[in-house]
């Protein structure tokens, strides 16, 4: 059985004794690509680690999740630029993103912070249409501010899908209205915890062909390895989560997520 790990995060100081271990040895434990969140600080490292590993390839940009909302020194108009200039010259990165809002703590919403991120929020939306790349959203405590934005944006669809929810925390009712605009729905570990009522409701009622999975790792470690460092190896608990819930088997999971993930990242 085969997967593709749609979001993580191998740049972070949790992988730094053991990343080429890791990573060296994916394969045995099923992972057949993963999609690397690289945000603005890391893009060098990231493009290195995209050379380095075949089945590795790039997301690239920024979101609230690291972007302080007290000042803009991890994206500006001219680091933008940059990007653009990245995705025309590397086939490897993929999508753009993680962008996106989050009201989840206080720093993010102090000295404007809610507008600045919509402000670098609809920029990058614009760099993504530049590029002809998938968006690849973050949405924390800001639901229905980011469904209104992605709504009137109207993100071009380049036959798979206009972009992903990433790790998606909404209501399934919102889910299915993201379907219908186009978008795919990320599933992380949170699916394995028995307060997920919700995601797991937003699961049965997505079809498979708009459901995606990812670990965001080293985050979001799905039971029974909640509260250990994540790695894409995990996902095979998520998959096993997902067929109960749809009542399908796992190997229908997993091929049905990674043609969703080869067709909506373009990876042949």
């Amino acid at each position: 059985m085969k997967f593709i790990d749609s979001h993580a995060h191998y740049l972070v100081r949790q992988f730094n004794k053991d990343r080429d271990r890791l990573l060296f040895n994916m394969h045995k434990n099923g992972v057949e690509y993963i999609i690397n969140s690289t945000g603005t600080n890391e893009l060098n490292e990231g493009l290195k680690l995209s050379r380095k590993y075949d089945f590795i390839y790039l997301s690239i940009g920024d979101g609230c999740a690291i972007t302080p909302p007290e000042g803009d020194e991890y994206i500006s108009d001219d680091i933008i630029k940059t990007m653009i200039k990245l995705c025309a010259e590397n086939k490897k990165i993929v999508a753009w993103g993680e962008i996106g809002i989050g009201l989840n703590r206080d720093e993010l919403t102090r000295n404007n912070g809610k507008e600045k991120q919509l402000y670098w929020f609809k920029k990058q939306l614009d760099a993504a249409k530049m590029v002809k790349l998938p968006v690849v959203i973050h949405s924390r405590d800001a639901c229905q501010i980011v469904f209104d934005t992605l709504r009137e944006a109207e993100m071009p669809d380049y036959g798979s899908g206009r972009g992903m929810l990433h790790c998606y925390s909404g209501s399934p009712e919102m889910a299915l209205e993201y379907v219908e605009m186009g978008y795919l729905i990320s599933i992380t570990g949170v699916v394995t915890y028995r307060t997920a009522q919700n995601l797991v409701e937003t699961v049965r009622v997505v079809p498979i062909d708009k459901l995606l999975i990812e670990t965001d790792c080293p985050y979001l470690s799905p039971e029974p390895m909640r509260g250990k460092r994540n790695d894409s190896g995990n996902l095979k608990f998520v998959i096993d989560r997902i067929a109960e819930i749809k009542r399908i088997t796992p190997e229908e999971v997993a091929e049905q997520t990674t043609a969703n993930a080869k067709a909506f990242f373009g990876i042949k």
